[in-house]
């Protein structure tokens, strides 16, 4: 082992520990850090196991080919995936918990990484486990070089100090990441950060103006009593899905799912133009609803209950803040404007149509739009004019 050689690291690692780089900078930074160290570095794979409802991991590759690369792939949780990682050198040091090294000029294990790599003009490969606090997520650092002679003993030696020393700085990125991702998962993108920002305490919270989209399912009980849970939960996150992707490509955020139902808000800025967000609202309804005939139409074809519903919308100011008991809180949106959206979704079966908003919504949204009359709201002490599209 040199020792002068792992200095500089040493060195490099403490400069960066508090830094709040993600973690695939990290990695093109430390590999670059290598290169100037002399470690003849190609191309390195950090490989990590998350926890996230839509990927199971993923792999950040950088390569020094001529102009240096860096391959960010995240794993959906799939079959084929677990098949080709029990055909991998991470699977090999999951199971040992020690480093694997393979000469590629020799004959090599029949693992289809290394084959590709020895195609590619590699010369050697090892991979280290890396020492994570939670030993049931696998993680990985592995490194290639082209050099001649592959990497000497020594080189190996110092890499393996190397992944080591630096687990601890991916694994706090990793957990962040993972932390973020399931707070965005269940409570929401705002309201996660706001988590993560120090916003924990019961009352925390501020005001905003925004746009409030409720919807609900039509006859919801008697799906209940009638069909299979796994059915009605397959509708139900069908609905969801169809909603909740069309509002956030328009900047919408889910609040609660509350049984049947779902509540979206979208913030207005403050000193934007409404018409820049509800013009925006407007199309993510008009895409969820068509999206729910296709769906529809899949379900009638193969004997499945339709999807009926009905969306409100309404625009004002609201509270969005932590609420709840001592030790259940959760971040919620309040105000009259939710109560009115609430209350008009409740008039689309009245008067049989999925849509309908208030005209106060309607007027800044610079789309044509139809009255459909005065009407009092259970709760709100005036009538309110109420809109729906052409």
């Amino acid at each position: 082992m040199r020792v002068e050689r792992l200095k500089p690291f040493v060195e490099w690692l403490s400069e960066r520990q508090g830094s709040a780089a993600d973690i695939d900078a990290l990695h093109q930074s430390l590999c670059r850090q290598l290169v100037r160290l002399g470690y003849g570095i190609w191309r390195s794979g950090l490989l990590l196991e998350t926890l996230d409802p839509e990927i199971s991991g993923g792999r950040i590759i950088w390569s020094r080919e001529g102009v240096e690369e860096v391959q960010v792939t995240l794993n959906p949780h799939t079959a084929d995936l677990s098949e080709s990682y029990a055909r991998s050198p991470l699977k090999i040091v999951d199971d040992t918990g020690h480093t694997l090294r393979a000469r590629l000029d020799k004959p090599i294990l029949a693992l289809p990484l290394l084959q590709e790599l020895r195609a590619e003009g590699a010369t050697d490969y090892m991979i280290v486990p890396l020492a994570f606090t939670d030993r049931r997520r696998s993680a990985g650092l592995s490194f290639t070089t082209d050099a001649p002679e592959g990497f000497s003993n020594e080189d190996v030696e110092e890499l393996e100090i190397i992944s080591r020393l630096i687990s601890a700085a991916f694994e706090v990125r990793l957990l962040r990441h993972i932390a973020l991702g399931l707070l965005e998962t269940y409570v929401g993108t705002q309201a996660g950060a706001n988590i993560l920002d120090g916003l924990v305490k019961r009352g925390d919270g501020g005001r905003m103006r925004a746009v409030i989209w409720y919807s609900d399912l039509r006859n919801f009980t008697r799906l209940t009593e009638t069909m299979e849970t796994g059915e009605l939960l397959d509708l139900l996150n069908e609905y969801f899905e169809l909603f909740g992707v069309a509002a956030a490509k328009r900047g919408g955020e889910v609040v609660q799912h509350i049984g049947d139902a779902i509540m979206i808000y979208f913030t207005i800025p403050p000193g934007s133009n409404d018409e820049a967000v509800t013009a925006g609202v407007v199309d993510a309804v008009v895409e969820a609803l068509a999206g729910l005939e296709v769906a529809n139409a899949a379900r009638r074809a193969r004997g499945a209950v339709e999807i009926k519903c009905g969306i409100g919308l309404d625009i004002g100011e609201v509270t969005h803040g932590n609420v709840g008991s001592l030790r259940r809180l959760s971040f919620n949106v309040v105000g009259p404007a939710v109560n009115r959206a609430a209350r008009i979704e409740t008039l689309t079966k009245a008067l049989g149509v999925p849509l309908l908003m208030s005209a106060d919504f309607a007027r800044t949204t610079g789309r044509a739009w139809l009255s459909a009359g005065w009407h009092a709201l259970k709760g709100v002490p005036d009538p309110v004019e109420i809109a729906r599209l052409p």
